[in-house]
């Protein structure tokens, strides 16, 4: 039986760069080479396309692109070439078809839809939301809206554009009264906590807004909530299951991205929480994975406030971390799918559903 063709694209231009490197290798050494022929497809910060083909460990370290090997390479928009297009510097380009992207890129233009539409365009299956649920999901305002509306409980929260920056009063004043000290801060389109912040008083307000704006042109501001930090791994298309539920408890003051990638906080999984709130979550998870339109995967982030007994959701990351201590993976392992295993569900999911597309057209 062949091998399917399988491009893993990393890296990329968004401030998640260094968290996708350390997810790719993590996914790379968990693909089996005898199912597949993987192709390493490189993004540099400066958007630079190249095929890598050195080992493995360079890649976290960023060491790979240095590499003597790496090939200038694309994947091409054109639905008639169906794959790579490598250009080395002497000789003729020549192209590797695929069966399948995997994108292991976290943040803006691998998150947010935009490549997902490249490879819609050329009419190879990959791996997650399609181009509208990305957008939607990576969008905070956007998803936060679409998930009010379906009576799905958010946290209190607003929003200010980047026009509004040099008039900020009149909003602090807003906040002020509709949220009070503390709040967060977060860029309505990032994720692994780039850029958020908590607000203790108006002139940490003042600071945590100006940084958020260095991520976004549009900034959530949102009551904080104290309980616990809580996360569900919704896999599927159609039909989407919930794992079991875990819960993080930070080693900082809120679970920014020193807590997640450089001082791991402690895990429980199973969370520490019943039955009842458990089957919640997972519910939950899977209405809002349905009402935003997700496939392949996603990871669906609650704070529960034990005090009020009411249970928030924070948001939906549709390209999850897949490094050595992420939660997706190891809810979905807890939930009888090892690691291996769950790439290969995701990687058929992929196929499932652009054979699913043809045949609607």
């Amino acid at each position: 039986m062949s091998r399917l063709r399988i491009a893993v694209v990393f890296g990329g231009m968004s401030s998640e760069h260094e968290v996708s490197l350390l997810s790719t290798a993590s996914v790379l050494k968990n693909l089996s080479a005898e199912k597949y022929e993987i192709y390493p497809m490189g993004i540099t910060k400066s958007g630079r396309w190249f095929f890598y083909p050195g080992s493995f460990d360079l890649i976290p370290t960023g060491e790979w692109e240095l590499h003597p090997g790496c090939v200038p390479a694309v994947i091409s928009p054109d639905s008639s070439v169906g794959g790579i297009v490598m250009m080395p510097q002497e000789g003729r380009c020549h192209i590797r078809k695929l069966d399948a992207v995997f994108p292991v890129l976290h943040g803006r233009f691998g998150e947010d839809g935009t490549i997902q539409g490249l490879f819609s365009l050329a009419g190879i299956p990959f791996v997650g939301a399609d181009t509208l649920s990305s957008a939607v999901c990576m969008d905070k305002e956007v998803a936060n809206s679409l998930l009010d509306n379906a009576g799905i409980i958010r946290t209190p929260w607003d929003v200010i554009y980047s026009e509004n920056i040099d008039q900020p009063d009149s909003f602090l004043d807003r906040w002020e009264e509709l949220f009070g000290y503390p709040m967060f801060i977060k860029p309505a389109n990032s994720g692994s906590s780039v850029g958020v912040s908590k607000a203790a008083n108006r002139e940490s307000l003042k600071e945590a807004v100006k940084l958020a704006f260095r991520y976004d042109s549009k900034v959530l501001v949102e009551k904080a909530v104290f309980g616990k930090e809580l996360e569900c791994a919704v896999l599927g298309n159609e039909d989407p299951v919930a794992s079991v539920v875990s819960e993080i408890a930070p080693v900082n003051e809120f679970y920014d991205y020193d807590a997640k990638y450089n001082t791991p906080s402690e895990t429980f999984l199973p969370a520490r929480i019943d039955s009842e709130l458990s089957k919640k979550i997972q519910e939950t998870s899977v209405k809002a994975y349905k009402l935003l339109g997700c496939s392949g995967m996603a990871r669906v982030d609650f704070l529960f406030d034990e005090a009020a007994s009411i249970l928030y959701l924070n948001e939906l990351n549709t390209i999850p971390g897949f490094t050595d201590i992420s939660m997706y993976p190891k809810m979905t392992a807890a939930s009888g799918i090892p690691y291996p295993r769950l790439l290969d569900r995701l990687i058929d999911l992929a196929i499932d559903k652009a054979a699913s597309a043809k045949k609607g057209v």
